[in-house]
């Protein structure tokens, strides 16, 4: 009886210590409103992350919050990330928010849907500073509306 209480315990203790193990480490993380008269195609959104860890990996996510109300399937973001010594580097992100069907990606419930999106893997930070990460939609469209909120997330790999 004993012995299996033994064993119970080793297997418990194993297992907790694969949970802790698989997490990671949320570096920075900022959410940001959009006005409900829209997003306008010249309003940047503007996250400031101090990073200190220059030897770590890391993940780069994009959190998108939109209203069933968005009337496209995807949503094309321009990213203007800011190093500590005033380098810039830009890219285009597609974040698909619907399927071909027309249905919605992520979690949620009524008319908001709640996506994050992976952007960039195995990060390295070259550079102790602080990031502006610049964010911008690239719809075509003077106020874009439907989307609630937009984030970034960095975890420590």
């Amino acid at each position: 009886m004993q012995t299996i209480r033994y064993n119970h315990l080793i297997v418990i203790l194993f297992c907790l210590i694969g949970c802790w193990s698989c997490q990671t480490a949320v570096v920075y993380q900022d959410n940001q409103s959009i006005p409900i008269s829209g997003w306008h195609y010249s309003d940047g959104i503007v996250f400031d992350a101090e990073i200190q860890d220059t030897l770590s990996l890391h993940e780069l996510y994009l959190d998108v919050r939109n209203t069933t109300d968005y009337r496209y399937r995807n949503l094309f973001l321009f990213l203007e990330i800011e190093f500590p010594d005033n380098r810039i580097l830009r890219d285009t992100i597609e974040c698909v928010l619907a399927d071909t069907r027309g249905n919605w990606t992520g979690r949620g419930l009524g008319h908001m849907r709640f996506n994050r999106f992976l952007f960039r893997d195995d990060v390295w930070f070259p550079q102790a500073g602080t990031y502006r990460f610049t964010i911008y939609q690239g719809m075509r469209e003077t106020d874009l509306g439907g989307i609630a909120d937009v984030g970034i997330r960095i975890d420590k790999k």
